[in-house]
C-alpha cells in the first residue's frame, strides 16, 4: 500500500500563525497598550495663599501627544487637543495632588521626556513648572507596532505558505498515484513458469 503523503505539518502551523497576525495585528497593539504601556502625570499643589487651581496644561513633547490616549479623572474634565493635555472644571486645593493616568497606542523611542504643566488659579494666576520624566523601552509595543504596520506583509507570507502547501500536496498526490500505479503492474504481472526439461 502507498503511503500517503501529505503537506507538512510546522507549514501548515506557520500558515496559521501569519493569517492569525495578520488579522489580530490591531488588537494585539491595544492589549500590549492596556498591559504594558502605561503612564501618568501627577500635579501637586502647594501654596501659602488659599487660591485653589482650576485647570491644569500640560503642554506635551509632539511623539508623545500623537502616542498617548488619556483616561478620565475623577473631578475634572481631561481632553488632548494637539500636544496640550487640559484638566478643567475641578478644584486643586493646597497640599493636593491630581493625577491624570494614560496609555501608549502606539510605540515611541524610550529616554527622557521635558514637558511644561502650567496650572491656573480661580483668580487667573498662571502657576508654570517645567518637568521631565524618564520614557522606558516598551519593547512588546514595539514589536505589537512593528506587526501591524506591515500587517500587508504577513498576508503576502501566509498567501506564498499556502500556495507552496497546494504545491507540496499536488506533488505528494501524483507521487501517490504514480506508486499506486507500480504497485498493481507488479501484483498482475503474469508468473513464468521456470521449465527445465529432465
Amino acid at each position: 500500500m502507498a503511503k500517503r503523503r501529505r503537506p507538512s505539518i510546522p507549514l501548515m502551523i506557520l500558515f496559521i500563525i501569519l493569517l492569525l497576525l495578520f488579522l489580530l495585528s490591531g488588537t494585539l497593539v491595544e492589549l500590549v497598550s492596556n498591559w504594558a504601556a502605561r503612564g501618568s502625570f501627577t500635579f501637586s499643589y502647594t501654596a501659602t495663599w488659599n487660591d485653589p487651581i482650576v485647570s491644569i496644561v500640560y503642554t506635551l513633547p509632539q511623539d508623545l501627544a500623537e502616542a498617548i490616549v488619556p483616561e478620565q479623572t475623577e473631578g475634572w474634565t481631561v481632553t488632548l487637543e494637539n500636544n496640550s493635555l487640559s484638566l478643567t472644571g475641578g478644584t486643586l486645593n493646597s497640599e493636593e495632588s491630581v493625577t491624570v493616568n494614560y496609555r501608549l497606542t502606539k510605540y515611541i523611542t524610550g529616554g527622557t521626556r521635558n514637558y511644561t504643566a502650567t496650572a491656573t488659579t480661580d483668580r487667573g494666576i498662571p502657576i508654570p513648572k517645567d518637568k521631565s520624566f524618564e520614557m522606558p523601552e516598551i519593547f512588546p509595543l514595539a514589536l505589537a507596532s512593528m506587526l501591524h504596520q506591515n500587517a500587508i506583509w504577513l498576508l503576502v507570507l501566509a498567501i506564498i505558505v499556502l500556495v507552496v502547501i497546494i504545491v507540496l500536496f499536488a506533488l505528494g498526490k501524483k507521487k501517490d498515484k504514480e506508486q499506486e500505479q507500480k504497485e498493481e503492474t507488479s501484483t498482475t504481472s503474469p508468473q513464468t513458469a521456470n521449465l527445465n526439461p529432465e
